[in-house]
């Protein structure tokens, strides 16, 4: 039976104000709040690497870790739709905004993609609160300070500098050399791998073509998040210990975006009208013993252990019921 539901505008509008609201404070830190200035010893050499410029940079960052999670979503999305659901169309909801009909596929869309980018926000937001409160220096920052005591001698290994000069006139990479605590590519990385893995393994609730494509992509998710904190080391852009906690950070958002708030377990919309067997043999655990006819005509056998869906004729469900009674004769003959 469908169920009608009526969208508001004004819920619409409070989303994007309230998204708004959110992302305010990420430019107030740029634009207008220092980095906690921090001092240092001139004999620690944790910051004494040279300045290399990024193979991940921020740009690039932004475009492929927005870019693979919204593509994944619609493809998603899509696939189900145009794939899954056509036997199933009644058991859905129904949407509408001021009479106007809309398709689910375009709330689905809203919902999903509008909580990744609250992730977003919420993630970046915890990396500027910790780098703008704790200030600590990159690896490279005597490279890019040179500051004009303790960078050409260190007479005083033991005296903790702190009133120091930059000679250098690039106060955009002094600005950023003091902003290590925590890497926010790894934190943004790694709430993009955990928030469309939990996504996927909820909305794709049927294997696929394979039964591995979906781990593969989970694991390619992951894959280059790590590659991403990685480089941060090996460019001396972190300290290592920046991009662990980047990279707990980033899960923990993630993981907490995706069950509690986006709650995508519990959107998982799966149709009772049973799935067909366009693409193979589906098997999904279930109780023993459980076997069901949906109204499409198609039946619903199940074994001991899984329940096997197939759109069957009458000659082909008593052939797998012969096949599932022998298999129980031959373990208890066992």
């Amino acid at each position: 039976m469908s169920d009608n539901n009526t969208i508001r505008m004004s819920r619409v509008l409070c989303d994007f104000l309230v998204l708004t609201l959110i992302a305010i404070p990420l430019y107030v830190f740029h634009e207008f709040i220092p980095p906690v200035r921090r001092g240092f010893y001139c004999d620690d050499e944790s910051i004494r690497y040279p300045f290399r410029d990024s193979k991940v940079t921020r740009q690039m960052l932004i475009v492929v870790g927005l870019l693979i999670p919204i593509l994944l979503i619609l493809a998603t999305e899509l696939f189900r739709t145009l794939a899954w659901e056509k036997k199933c169309e009644t058991e859905f909801k129904t949407y509408h905004v001021r009479n106007h009909s809309v398709h689910r596929l375009v709330v689905r869309l809203y919902c999903f993609i509008g909580y990744f980018f609250v992730g977003v926000c919420f993630n970046q937001l915890m990396v500027d609160i910790a780098k703008y409160t704790i200030g600590r220096q990159r690896p490279h920052f005597m490279d890019v300070c040179r500051p004009d005591i303790g960078y050409q001698t260190c007479s005083q290994p033991d005296l903790y500098i702190t009133d120091f000069k930059c000679t250098t006139t690039d106060t955009k990479k002094i600005h950023e050399a003091q902003l290590s605590f925590y890497s926010g590519h790894s934190a943004f990385s790694f709430y993009a791998a955990w928030f469309t893995s939990l996504y996927l393994q909820a909305r794709l609730f049927r294997p696929l073509f394979s039964r591995l494509l979906l781990p593969v992509i989970q694991f390619l998710l992951f894959g280059g998040a790590a590659y991403v904190s990685l480089t941060r080391v090996s460019d001396y852009k972190h300290h290592w210990s920046d991009v662990l906690v980047g990279a707990i950070m980033g899960s923990a958002i993630g993981v907490f975006v995706a069950l509690f708030v986006a709650e995508v377990f519990k959107r998982r919309e799966i149709p009772s009208c049973g799935p067909s067997n366009e693409f193979g043999l589906i098997r999904m655990d279930r109780p023993d013993g459980v076997s069901n006819a949906n109204g499409n005509g198609s039946n619903t056998v199940v074994s001991t252990q899984h329940v096997i869906v197939s759109e069957v004729d009458p000659a082909n469900q008593r052939l797998v019921q012969s096949t599932e009674e022998a298999r129980r004769d031959f373990f208890q003959a066992v």
